[in-house]
């Protein structure tokens, strides 16, 4: 890419999350003009839709050394320490008081959502590594509340993570026969239980999944179910062998004894909880007011189990319609950006989010140029992503700025 001076340069910023938010402070702080775009109605919506759990890292963790530095400046409270947060603290008491700085606030546009990026004048297979197309400015559609409108940028972050796109509950992972018709039924991110135990109790519910979110959910109803022996839940897992085993020498205890506790009960014979493994949803169908769900296994086996409501924790993937229109090289199987799949896909690299660092400025830049994906979303279906490094990609692109040009991952 041509460079392109610091003072004409335009950067838009797509997710008003932790990652975000970062690179809002990262652009205030090299002087650069930015336009930070949250679909929500406040900052970090996405951590909101999960804002009563608490997350396994501590404050220190959470809390970006940038972050800090402005908080300081404004004479907030800095939290600190190894107290894990809940999602609602995090909000509450780092990015809404970053958000509310003039440097952020000003540049910060809330309910609009980025529907589409494309490059002015050029369709995704024309001009393909030519410098061009490496100057003309991104095309952004965007949604307000007023209507639909074009916005224009010279770069464009997107930081917009996972949390929005839920997948399927069926096998191989496209919906289920039925599942489009009983979405009314199927609850998708953590349910808040404890706040809200009436909408659950005496119910029949199936939980989906065997990672962490579901292990969450897992814990919150048979807690409900010993206090409503009415109360029934049946806990299918894909794998057939029981997979909830905690990390050797687990650095964060709150993940350890999450799982120990969900494998606890998968193990138990608690009375109102019936365990799975081995299970997949091949279909439901409306019956009343409930559903009948068919359950198969590998062997073709199937259960149906009639239920009330579903809770689908099957993981959430990036929504990558919304660079459709841009030349970006994506990993076959994990949908993340290739260079930095490859980094995570190696043979020396660690399951262990706590092991992961940043792979460089190299592993972040796409073919095409000013387009790049920070944050979860980077990492695409690799769960290991540890917000420590979303700051490290955002230094590994903000930082060339400060040299008063486009930053290499960028070109």
């Amino acid at each position: 890419m041509t460079e392109k001076k610091l003072d004409s340069l335009h950067v838009a910023i797509v997710g008003a999350g932790p990652v975000g938010i970062e690179a809002a402070l990262a652009a205030a702080e090299a002087g650069v003009a930015f336009t930070l775009y949250e679909a929500g109605a406040h900052v970090g919506s996405n951590v909101l839709s999960w804002g009563h759990v608490e997350l396994f890292t501590g404050w220190d963790l959470n809390v970006s050394p940038r972050m800090r530095r402005w908080l300081r400046r404004a004479g907030r409270e800095i939290p600190s320490g190894g107290e894990p947060p809940t999602g609602r603290e995090l909000v509450r008491r780092v990015l809404q008081p970053i958000a509310v700085l003039p440097a952020v606030g000003d540049r910060l546009r809330l309910g609009t959502r980025v529907l589409s990026v494309a490059r002015e004048g050029l369709l995704k297979h024309e001009e393909i590594a030519s410098d061009e197309r490496a100057n003309l400015p991104f095309r952004l559609l965007v949604r307000t509340s007023d209507g639909e409108r074009i916005d224009r940028a010279d770069m464009v972050v997107d930081c917009t993570g996972t949390w929005d796109v839920p997948n399927a509950l069926g096998e191989g992972g496209i919906p289920a026969p039925g599942e489009a018709g009983a979405e009314d039924r199927i609850v998708r991110h953590i349910p808040d239980i404890e706040a809200n135990p009436g909408e659950w109790a005496g119910k029949r519910i199936l939980l989906v999944g065997g990672g962490h979110s579901a292990q969450t959910v897992a814990r919150s109803l048979a807690a409900l179910a010993k206090g409503s022996p009415a109360t029934r839940v049946t806990w299918a897992l894909r794998h057939p062998e029981l997979r909830l085993q905690p990390i050797a020498g687990d650095r964060l205890p709150a993940r350890s004894r999450l799982t120990r506790a969900a494998r606890q009960l998968a193990t138990s014979d608690m009375s109102g909880l019936e365990v799975l493994p081995g299970f997949t949803v091949n279909g439901m169908e409306r019956n009343g007011d409930g559903l009948n769900v068919i359950l198969r296994r590998r062997d073709g086996s199937t259960a149906v189990r009639r239920v009330d409501r579903v809770v689908s924790m099957c993981g959430y993937v990036g929504d990558h319609g919304l660079y459709r229109q841009l030349q970006v090289h994506e990993c076959y199987a994990t949908a993340a950006p290739m260079k930095l799949s490859a980094a995570l896909l190696a043979g020396s690299a660690s399951d262990d989010c706590m092991d992961q660092t940043g792979f460089g400025a190299s592993t972040l830049g796409n073919p095409e140029p000013g387009f790049l994906i920070l944050g979860s979303k980077s990492y695409g279906r690799n769960s290991t992503f540890l917000m420590r490094v979303g700051w490290e990609q955002v230094d590994e692109v903000f930082g060339p700025l400060g040299a008063r040009t486009m930053p290499a991952a960028a070109r």
